[in-house]
């Protein structure tokens, strides 16, 4: 998973290391990886149990090496991300939820084994820290609003959101362009 992961981060722009001689408490079993906006610590874990004894080490270390390395007012001092990996699940379904949404130092990104299974399982773990991934030319990108009549068939009458979205496009109050339309007889 490490190696994979190494190598997901470093064709995406972050630079990889794995010499962690500074984050004492991590091991072999984890990477740091940095691009120009975020610093990121992957952990691998063998068991889930391991992930949840140890997981607070692993911020620590990461907490250690953004404060020793970064002045405070930097941005990327701001954005840390700790992701932990595991194996095996946990046997407590909300387990992984519970330190994700604990956000007091540093971001947690968790997956384990039911959702590990592939090498595109952990790209698709990894895909909230890479960059998007954009179309060659801007001509590629459609519209937003050129999609909503298609999503909203049946839902709103197609006049009436032709009305708000070239209001929209204009830069209009929609609501008072909907109304107008709808006052004229």
């Amino acid at each position: 998973m490490l190696a994979l992961a190494s190598e997901i981060l470093s064709a995406s722009g972050y630079r990889v290391a794995r010499d962690l001689t500074e984050m004492t408490r991590l091991g072999e079993g984890s990477l740091v990886a940095e691009d120009a906006f975020s610093v990121v610590s992957l952990v691998a874990f063998e068991t889930w149990q391991q992930l949840e004894t140890e997981w607070l080490e692993a911020q620590a270390d990461l907490v250690d090496l953004l404060s020793r390395r970064l002045a405070r007012a930097a941005p990327k001092a701001w954005d840390g991300y700790l992701v932990l990996l595991s194996v095996s699940d946990p046997l407590d379904p909300h387990a992984a939820m519970r330190i994700e949404r604990d956000t007091t130092r540093v971001r947690k990104i968790i997956a384990t084994g039911s959702t590990l299974q592939t090498a595109g399982d952990v790209e698709q773990v990894l895909d909230l820290l890479l960059p998007l991934k954009l179309p060659d030319t801007l001509l590629a990108v459609e519209d937003v609003l050129d999609t909503l009549p298609d999503h909203m068939r049946g839902l709103i009458d197609p006049a009436d959101l032709r009305t708000v979205i070239e209001a929209f496009r204009t830069m209009e109050p929609p609501l008072e362009r909907l109304h107008a339309r709808r006052a004229v007889p």
